[in-house]
């Protein structure tokens, strides 16, 4: 048999493939595989082998071997191929260059003796070698078949389904045997990269990355391996960037790379395993079902790429069950939902919703579903979106619908301690954060809740441990960096936190951190300074009406009637739409305003702020501990450490 996507795949059974194209009413022409010395190019299925032997090469630099081996009659410029390979993906010339250098590397060429890959100066590129097309498929256009919505926008990808059909019909057997060896034992963290999308419709993009979460996720359930955060990882989407040089910018050992080709009810993903050490190839394979199996399918997967980690102790021995087939339409909502809550925006979590209401609609067996709705209800209340008290008493419900459902759904776990760590059960909080980080122990959000119950436990080292942890496993989103400077804020190490927050800033430059500096150089006395950083916020929100008030204020006032004004406009606006109780509070203590700072937390018990868990160690209500009416709030809100 053949390397996976070889002839020797299509030569036992073809049928598959056909049977598909003719559902489809599309004609399979002839598709071609190039064979230059010893190496063997499939377009289709994106391999390159020597001798036999496939050749790891990111899908970008295979894309441009195959476009220079295609227009080899001439030197191919510069420009086109950045246009054509690299689409609406913006790169430099330094990017291409870069790429061509993987390129040599990886067919040993050399640039001052080239054998393939001439380079003509000020122009562009040229493939020199002999080629030898061997014609890969050929079949008949299939007559009469109405074609469907879904079928393939072009003939390269009916073609990968063709090259890449399964010699058995077993669910989740492999297509061909795992190729390349294991990875040294010293493996300790991985992150999968965007999968990408072979059947070229924009349409799938969403499908495409929803496997790409499962897949994480699954992989996270199943090992004991640091793995990092999809948000963190979907920034590498169409990179050109070595993978060794992903892989420490990430700081993982091993990435997983591959791609998801849909083609009527039947989903086909490869993957293979690549050593960020020292970019080897170790591992390769390729999986195949039809969609009612599709998350199973993804469970096989991540089974087998933790096996490949380590050669003992990699997967965990309570990992989590293989998904029962599921309805296909479920299936592609809840893929739908998880990248809609990936956004992190109000749309994002309606659209989240919607889907995952779907999901339990269809299938209300399936535990997992309402485990990512409560997440989505609890986002909300952090957000804002909605008063906290009904979104934490939705979550509250969908997270115990899921554990009913299944005791094994660690979200639903994460989530619940949430719904304790809000309503003042530290304790109870506790033992649900650590049931999900034994379930998933790179649950990032669990191990943030684990550390606020540090935090308000008063073990402030555990606390800052625990939040860095969670820090490296979801590097480059704020949902896991801010937690760092505000766990810094609330311990009264302001400039640490002004570090961590501009650290944060350049990490993320698409995420503003001028809200919190406010904060921070408010509480240092550098009242010009915060309101500078305000004055930013507001800008970066499109907020004119709070920064007109903060001018106004400012004339009239000075540093305190600025906050006294933003107060003021923001309690105003509360009275026409849902604003966090606690933001209002916080501007009135520090305009020095305790009646209504006062009045203000107590609105934020009454909506269940989560902040509000937080109350006893907020610096901007120092001014208020000595009030009676202060401490009352306090028991009120359950929080401090109780």
């Amino acid at each position: 048999m053949s390397a996976p996507g070889g002839r020797g795949i299509l030569e036992g059974q073809p049928g598959f493939a056909f049977a598909f194209a003719e559902r489809q009413g599309v004609a399979i022409k002839q598709q071609r595989t190039y064979q230059f010395d010893t190496f063997h190019v499939d377009p289709a299925t994106f391999v390159l082998t020597r001798n036999g032997r496939q050749i790891h090469l990111e899908p970008r630099v295979l894309k441009l071997l195959v476009y220079l081996i295609e227009h080899r009659d001439h030197v191919v410029a510069r420009d086109e191929l950045i246009d054509t390979v690299w689409g609406e993906t913006v790169i430099s010339d330094a990017a291409l260059s870069k790429a061509v250098g993987r390129l040599r590397k990886a067919l040993g060429d050399d640039a001052g003796a080239p054998r393939y890959i001439e380079t003509t100066h000020s122009l562009g590129y040229r493939f020199i070698a002999a080629v030898d097309e061997i014609d890969a498929v050929a079949h008949p256009r299939a007559h009469g078949a109405r074609r469907s919505r879904k079928a393939l926008p072009v003939l390269l990808a009916l073609c990968a389904i063709a090259a890449l059909a399964v010699v058995s019909w077993q669910l989740f057997r492999p297509v061909a045997p795992p190729s390349g060896t294991a990875p040294p034992d010293a493996v300790g963290s991985l992150a999968v990269l965007p999968l990408g999308n072979l059947t070229g419709e924009p349409a799938l993009d969403a499908f495409v990355a929803g496997v790409h979460d499962v897949l994480t996720t699954e992989i996270s359930q199943r090992s004991v391996l640091r793995v990092t955060s999809r948000q963190s990882t979907k920034r590498y989407a169409g990179s050109a960037r070595p993978l060794a040089e992903i892989a420490a910018e990430l700081g993982v050992d091993v990435l997983v790379e591959g791609s998801v080709l849909e083609a009527g009810d039947r989903v086909r993903i490869t993957a293979q395993l690549i050593d960020g050490r020292s970019d080897g190839h170790l591992w390769a394979n390729a999986f195949e079902a039809d969609e009612r199996n599709l998350l199973g399918l993804i469970a096989t997967m991540a089974e087998q790429i933790v096996g490949q980690t380590q050669a003992d102790g990699a997967v965990r021995p309570d990992a989590a069950p293989r998904t029962a087939p599921l309805d296909p339409a479920a299936s592609r909502a809840f893929l739908a939902g998880l990248e809609e809550l990936n956004r992190l925006d109000p749309d994002g979590f309606r659209g989240a919703i919607r889907q995952f209401q779907r999901v339990v609609g269809l299938a209300p067996d399936f535990a997992p579903a309402w485990g990512e709705l409560a997440a989505v209800y609890l986002f909300q209340a952090v957000y804002g979106v909605v008063p906290p008290v009904d979104a934490i008493a939705q979550a509250r419900r969908a997270a115990r619908t899921a554990l009913d459902l299944d005791e094994g759904t660690y979200i639903a776990h994460a989530a619940m301690g949430y719904v304790a760590l809000w309503s003042g059960d530290t304790p109870g909080a506790m033992r649900a954060f650590r049931r999900a980080l034994q379930l998933n122990p790179s649950d990032s959000a669990a191990l943030h809740g684990e550390s606020d119950c540090l935090l308000l436990a008063g073990r402030l080292e555990e606390s800052l441990e625990r939040i860095r942890k969670g820090q490296l496993i979801d590097p480059f989103t704020p949902v896991s960096n801010m937690p760092v400077p505000i766990h810094l804020f609330l311990m009264r190490r302001y400039d640490e936190a002004i570090a961590e927050a501009i650290a944060v800033n350049q990490r993320i430059p698409a995420y503003s951190v001028h809200w919190l500096l406010a904060r921070i150089y408010w509480q240092q006395g550098r009242y010009d300074e915060a309101l500078d950083e305000e004055r930013l916020e507001f800008a970066v929100r499109n907020d004119p009406v709070l920064r007109a008030a903060l001018e106004r204020g400012r004339a009239a006032g000075g540093a305190t009637g600025a906050m006294r004004a933003i107060a003021v406009a923001l309690a105003a606006r509360a009275a026409e739409t849902y604003v966090d109780p606690f933001r209002v509070a916080v501007a009135y203590a520090r305009a020095g305003a305790a009646d209504e700072a006062l009045e203000w937390l107590s609105r934020a018990v009454d909506n269940r702020s989560p902040k509000m868990t937080y109350i006893g160690l907020w610096p901007e209500f120092d001014l208020l501990r000595d009030d009676p009416r202060f401490a009352g709030i306090e028991r009120s809100a359950g929080g401090s450490g109780n």
